[in-house]
């Protein structure tokens, strides 16, 4: 079986990045013996063909010259490379692209879908609205595959009276996080030095992942005499937001409790997790999360709310704490629980790892893909 993974949307892919879903995905396929191969827009306009080389395996990344408009990407002069395969995986069911695959290919494709309906995504949620009207019918009459990231995530699709839909989720890729090297730099020290309770936050500083709030829970804990530091790598989009977040700090005089590193060598990541001690997630909205898996991984106790990846991931109370609301007292109250009680913390981040070792790694996943593949 040969397998092309497409990125439908127009987002480039970088081959270094340790936590691409594609090559993660893709490396998996590689390890059980199938040819498995990456797609996606060339940001420069030409086509590119790369060898990419993985541990023992070689996957062929094709970057293709694209049109790209209101974030759908067409990519093309394609069509003698995607002959040349016998499953096209391609992204998200309103892609334009996706969708004119989906007739063309008919048997040969699966649809790898994330998005969910939340009141918070209301552009998205209008471009979907817009889809359904003038393109869902192709879909239905097809009877076109879907695989999902998340139950939140099949649940939408089957919303809109698609059947074929199945639930699988997202993976980490242990071959690319094991390949973090231990060095001693500046942050890392300064993190390992500290003597309180470490509160890790990994993501962008924005409005979706609600990054303010992880300010008033820091507050409300120092407030609380609670001995704790707050960590943040990620930097914002947003310069508005980002003032915004700068100004909290100051006005609520946390700058001596806050650690931010808006950039960070991805090869350090792994030793930032390993020496924080409880990872926050107050997210109004997340696909899936891969910041979960990648905590969790690292044996560390999760806060977050309900999202595509804690749906999926977290039975609350046992491997992690799914909260139903942003009341600052809820967030702190299970916050001290876990600091006055270090078995429980250990505990916790135990079956948080054997979550993620067990069930949600591409190694393990990628068995349910050719399932469906298979079966479709």
């Amino acid at each position: 079986m040969k397998i092309l993974i497409i990125k439908t949307f127009p987002q480039e892919i970088n081959s270094t990045t340790y936590n691409s879903q594609e090559f993660g995905q893709a490396y998996a396929f590689k390890k059980k013996g199938y040819i498995c191969d990456v797609m996606c827009i060339s940001s420069d306009g030409i086509f590119h063909k790369d060898v990419i080389k993985i541990n023992e395996q070689t996957i062929i990344l094709y970057k293709v010259k694209s049109y790209v408009f209101l974030k759908n990407a067409w990519l093309l002069d394609c069509y003698s490379i995607l002959d040349q395969y016998d499953i096209l995986q391609v992204s998200e069911y309103n892609q334009i692209y996706t969708w004119h695959l989906a007739k063309r290919y008919p048997n040969k494709i699966i649809v790898y879908h994330g998005p969910y309906y939340s009141s918070f995504n209301k552009r998205y949620n209008l471009m979907a609205k817009f889809f359904d009207m003038c393109f869902l019918n192709r879909y239905k009459k097809l009877n076109t595959c879907f695989i999902t990231k998340s139950i939140l995530a099949q649940k939408y699709l089957k919303s809109k009276g698609l059947i074929n839909v199945y639930a699988v989720g997202v993976g980490l890729g242990l071959s690319f996080i094991n390949k973090n090297t231990y060095t001693q730099v500046p942050e890392v020290c300064r993190i390992e030095s500290i003597n309180a309770i470490k509160l890790l936050y990994v993501g962008s500083i924005e409005e979706r992942r609600n990054t303010l709030f992880l300010l008033d829970i820091l507050s409300d804990l120092l407030y609380k005499k609670i001995n704790v530091v707050l960590i943040i790598v990620g930097k914002s989009s947003s310069k508005k937001y980002e003032m915004l977040f700068h100004n909290k700090i100051s006005q609520l005089n946390l700058k001596n409790f806050v650690i931010h590193i808006p950039v960070l060598q991805q090869n350090i990541i792994s030793q930032i997790y390993s020496c924080s001690d409880i990872f926050l997630l107050p997210t109004r909205y997340d696909i899936f999360g891969m910041v979960l898996l990648e905590a969790m991984y690292y044996r560390k106790p999760v806060l977050t709310t309900m999202n595509g990846g804690s749906n999926m991931m977290i039975k609350s109370g046992e491997n992690g704490y799914v909260l139903d609301s942003f009341k600052v007292d809820l967030w702190s109250d299970k916050i001290i629980t876990l600091i006055e009680n270090s078995n429980l913390r250990k505990l916790m981040g135990g079956k948080a790892h054997n979550t993620i070792v067990k069930q949600f790694t591409w190694e393990n996943l990628v068995n349910m893909f050719i399932d469906i593949y298979r079966n479709k």
